[in-house]
This record gives structure tokens, sequence and C-alpha cells, in this order.
């Protein structure tokens, strides 16, 4: 399962489900265990904000972001380069505020220059929007830089890290982050069902400001401030079993060590890229230097059906790859090197299951000089 997410998921990870289930509505050992993977999580993530954990997959908070900072008729600066950002537009718009576009093309990255004149044009953006990477583009855009930008400007930055935390460097606190949203399922490799959150003070403080109170309950942030953080209760009954194995997923990560686990998904990520090329493939990005560490997006080359492509290699290799999404469905597959997916014996399983499929297919791929490209970057 070579995919962007879900990963395929680790024993370890798998065995701690499995584990006596407690209630989490009254057990305190329970609270004590949850509060020690937020302290995890809050590691990983670099920061000393608060992380909560929704029962849900991780488009819950992105939702539960938007609704919980934007009043209807605010403006908010969304940053878009590909199919999430526009999603996160489409958020905005549901609840009520007025989307200020900066735009990117999808084979590209935003620009923090953009950024900086747009907010020194519409001086009374208090809350902005961005996808760090955007997967079905297999792009990374530079937050560092943009986050600098937002926090200069006093904005509420709101940031879509749901397929980057866990697999490149993300320092939350350092780069501006007020509310950062992480997915269980991409590179942390647990099972897919939660949506991880952090939430800085400048972002509580917008919340409890407002003039027009939230009226939704599951959603809403300021839920969780008003039970769990201040009465240490769940407001509603969590996912056990769901907890169980992302604290130990949280443990294997922090075990092997964040830069090394940097290290090993930009090797991994290289390698697929160099294999890729020397296939006689093209890489979606229109540079290189904007592709994520944690997803590969490729042209369909010509005379090669998408959904050819990926049925063939599934059903003869056994290897599952994707396609991708919006406007670019149909023209670009994508190989997910993240979490559990980023190690090197699978990706030259991956890699010479796809170079096989596409000389089945008739397009003239090097076998090969591909395997030898990637091994020359693995070892």
């Amino acid at each position: 399962m070579f995919t962007p997410g879900p990963t395929e998921v680790p024993s370890r990870v798998l065995l701690a489900m499995a584990r006596r289930i407690q209630n989490p509505d009254l057990d305190e050992e329970f609270y004590d265990f949850y509060e020690e993977l937020c302290g995890d999580l809050k590691h990983i993530m670099q920061t000393r904000s608060d992380v909560i954990i929704h029962s849900g997959e991780a488009i819950i908070g992105l939702e539960g972001a938007v609704l919980s900072l934007v009043e209807p008729g605010e403006k908010v600066l969304t940053m878009t380069s590909g199919v999430y950002g526009d999603g996160f537009i489409r958020f905005v718009e549901a609840y009520g505020g007025v989307p200020v576009e900066v735009r990117a093309g999808y084979d590209e990255v935003v620009s923090p220059e953009d950024v900086e004149r747009t907010l020194e044009r519409e001086k009374d953006v208090r809350v902005a929007t961005l996808v760090h990477c955007e997967t079905p583009s297999g792009t990374l855009n530079p937050l560092k830089e943009i986050g600098e930008v937002c926090e200069s400007h006093g904005v509420v930055l709101i940031v879509d890290a749901v397929s980057s935390v866990g697999g490149v460097p993300v320092e939350v606190d350092k780069w501006g982050v007020d509310v950062c949203i992480v997915g269980s399922q991409k590179c942390l490799s647990a099972p897919p069902g939660l949506g991880i959150v952090s939430v800085s003070g400048k972002a509580w403080e917008k919340m409890e400001e407002r003039k027009e109170k939230v009226k939704e309950f599951y959603l809403n942030f300021l839920t969780w401030k008003e039970w769990w953080l201040e009465k240490r209760e769940f407001p509603y009954t969590h996912s056990v079993s769901l907890i169980y194995a992302l604290k130990e997923a949280c443990r294997m990560l922090l075990e092997e060590g964040l830069d090394n686990v940097f290290r090993r998904h930009e090797r991994v990520a290289k390698a697929t890229r160099e294999a890729v090329k020397a296939m006689g493939l093209e890489l979606f990005p229109r540079e290189e230097e904007y592709c994520s560490a944690t997803v590969t997006a490729v042209k369909i080359p010509r005379g090669v059906k998408d959904e050819e492509l990926r049925e063939h290699i599934m059903r003869k290799y056994g290897v599952m790859i994707a396609g991708s999404w919006g406007k670019i469905a149909g023209k670009v597959f994508r190989l997910g090197h993240m979490g559990y997916n980023a190690q090197p014996s699978k990706a030259l399983q991956a890699l010479f299951a796809l170079s096989e499929t596409l000389r089945d297919l008739g397009f003239p791929s090097r076998t090969e000089e591909a395997l030898d490209a990637a091994k020359s970057v693995l070892y």
C-alpha cells in the first residue's frame, strides 16, 4: 500500500489496539494516558500549545478550525496551491467568511512575497489558512517563511499539516502556526479516525472574543477548552482503541528520533524521484525543489490510462498506488512514502512494480536503471 495515506500500520500499533478497554468517561488512568499522548504529540509538533485529539478523520480539525475562528462577514486570507487549499476556501464560505485568495498553480507553491503584499493591502485580515503538503500535487509549501509573514501581521494562521507532521520538520511555535491539524493515518502511521489539533493562546483568544458565538458543539474547539482543558472531562466518549494505537505509533516515532525520521523520509523521497526520472517519467511539480518528502506526484505518460495503470499494478504485482483529485485527476498518479511506508524495501518493491507495469502497458520504462538510481540514494 504505497499510497499517501492511509499508510500501512505497523504490527506494534495494531497490537496496541488489543489491550483492555478502559472507560474514557470515568477512568483517571485513561485521562493520564491521554495527557501523556498529548505530550508526545507536542514534542513531535514542536509546540507548547494545547493539543486536543478529536474522534473523527483529520478533516474534522480543518472544518472545526474555520468554524471556531471565522465570523460571518470576516475576511480570511486563503492561500491555495491545490485541491485541499481550495477546500479551505469552501469551508470559509460555508461559515460566512469572505475569502481573500493568494493562489498558485497546482504544480507550484505559494509565494511568501505574495502573502506579504496581500496582507499589506488587506489590513483587516485576522485569520489565514494554508495547506503545508498538498498531497494531490506532491508539493510542500514554504510554511516557515509564510508563518513568519503571518505572525508579523498579527494573523492567526491555520495550517493543514495532515500529511507533513511526522514526515518533515514542522516547528509549530517557532514558525508562527496558531492552529496545526494532523491526521493519525498519514506520517504517524496509525489507523484512520483521529484528528489532532494544536491551538495557540492567540487562537483561543480570537475564539473567545467572537461577537457571534458558535452554536455548534462537536466541531467547536471551545467545547474542548471548556470541558477537557478546564474540567478534565471529555465532551463525548472517546475512541479508546484508536488512542492506544496512536500512542504506540508516537512511541515508535520518538524511539527512532525525529531527525532520523526526517532523514529517512528525505532519502526515500529522493530515491523515488530519481527512479521515476530514470523510468522516463516526469515529476508533476514544476520544480523538483517544490516536491514533498512524503509523496511523489508523477505525470501519467502519453498512451497510458490512469485507472488501467493503477488496476494493473495492484492486480499483477500487489502494490497499491494512488491517482489524484480535482482538475489533475487522470493526469497524475502518486507514490506515498510517508510514515511506515517510507522504508527502502517498500520503496524498491513499489518502484519495481511500477516500472514493470509501465512496460506491460507498452511504455518503454527501464527497470534496471530505475532500481539502480534508487539504490544509489538508499545505500
